[in-house]
């Protein structure tokens, strides 16, 4: 993929969410023994287990990880802001996410309406994360927001998926 068509698909995937940039720490996400593929649409089924998330960067780095769903209730009306599926913080580099602290247990993506895209966001924390408030709600997050009180910076990892819901209810995969 060309650099000029990588950064049209992360300005689609990131849309109303925050500004692209250049991821600048490589992750690699598997849902079984399946390796994702940035903008692939997954079916329901396959994604309803927590994915193996393996981080790059140094052993003596600490890494956070933030699941969204910015298409909540319907991708042409996300009213309830975004939703967030998972969080896991004090991720060292070079290792998995099983490896950290997982401040919101994953929630596999059930959309009800339309495609809607799941973004794995990566940041490097300044600091081991301690204490953070309860997450009473998974509706109304901001991932922006949730960076700012944490200190964590601007993001230095993506990852990226779709998800259908068809009319009748049943999940589709294009």
């Amino acid at each position: 993929m060309s650099a000029i068509a990588y950064l049209d698909a992360l300005r689609k995937a990131l849309k109303d969410v925050m500004e692209p940039f250049i991821p600048t720490i490589p992750m690699a996400v598997y849902f079984g023994a399946d390796a994702l593929i940035n903008s692939f649409e997954l079916k329901t089924f396959v994604v309803q287990n927590a994915p193996r998330v393996f981080i790059g960067g140094q052993p003596n780095e600490l890494y956070s990880l933030v699941m969204i769903d910015p298409d909540v209730p319907n991708p042409n009306a996300p009213h309830l802001s975004q939703l967030v599926s998972w969080i896991v913080t004090n991720i060292p580099g070079g290792a998995s996410c099983a490896q950290g602290t997982e401040i919101v247990s994953y929630v596999g993506p059930n959309p009800q309406i339309g495609v809607h895209r799941y973004i794995h966001i990566l940041y490097q924390q300044q600091a081991r994360l301690e204490d953070i408030d309860a997450i009473d709600t998974h509706f109304f997050f901001n991932v922006n927001g949730f960076a700012n009180v944490h200190n964590l910076g601007n993001p230095v990892g993506l990852s990226y998926f779709n998800v259908r819901r068809q009319a009748n209810g049943r999940n589709a995969s294009a």
